[in-house]
């Protein structure tokens, strides 16, 4: 299941454990598989990332996209380590089984976070993405649902959900619990 770059990843993770004198910080979650990552960076005074580390709970794919990812970041300046997307961790991983890319989304939004704590820049509230590739609201999917998308296949014409890089593995049980919701309430 797993290639050998991403198991070397896994059994010898680089860059592991907390960072005591970082100046940026940054954490997320995803609640549909439980995995937590948390990567702080070094920053120096030209904006260059002299250093990251991580600490991570989750699977296989989720460690080695830590690993790779803080060993991306290293020696980049922040404006270009802000533009590391998932698509690079999963190839500079020589890929990730499709049900585990979220794992690589996570490690890139852990990274724009830690550089937005660095520069200052306060989060946004949480808007409840259940498409995160494509930015597609809860709202919007249950818009779609009460305008009749009765299925994950009508709710992703309708709105773009699952359609993003992640393909949809992160989003369709979270649009089948929508829809388990709204058919329920309807009884």
């Amino acid at each position: 299941m797993y290639n050998k770059k991403v198991l070397d990843h896994f059994n010898n993770p680089r860059n592991m454990g907390e960072m005591e004198d970082a100046n940026g910080i940054g954490e997320v979650g995803s609640p549909v598989c439980g995995d937590m990552m948390k990567i702080w960076i070094k920053v120096d005074e030209d904006g260059i990332i002299r250093d990251a580390s991580f600490k991570t709970f989750g699977c296989a794919s989720a460690i080695a996209s830590s690993s790779v990812a803080t060993e991306m970041i290293i020696g980049k300046h922040i404006d270009s380590a802000r533009k590391l997307t998932n698509r690079d961790i999963v190839n500079a991983l020589e890929g990730l089984p499709e049900h585990k890319i979220h794992c690589s989304v996570l490690a890139a939004d852990a990274i724009t976070r830690a550089i937005d704590d660095y520069l200052g820049i306060e989060p946004e509230p949480e808007t409840e993405y259940i498409c995160k590739c494509k930015k597609i609201t809860k709202e919007q999917i249950e818009e779609a649902i009460a305008h009749g998308a009765y299925t994950v296949e009508l709710v992703a014409q309708a709105t773009g959900a699952t359609t993003g890089e992640c393909g949809g593995i992160r989003c369709r049980p979270l649009i089948e619990d929508l829809l388990a919701k709204y058919k329920g309430s309807e009884e």
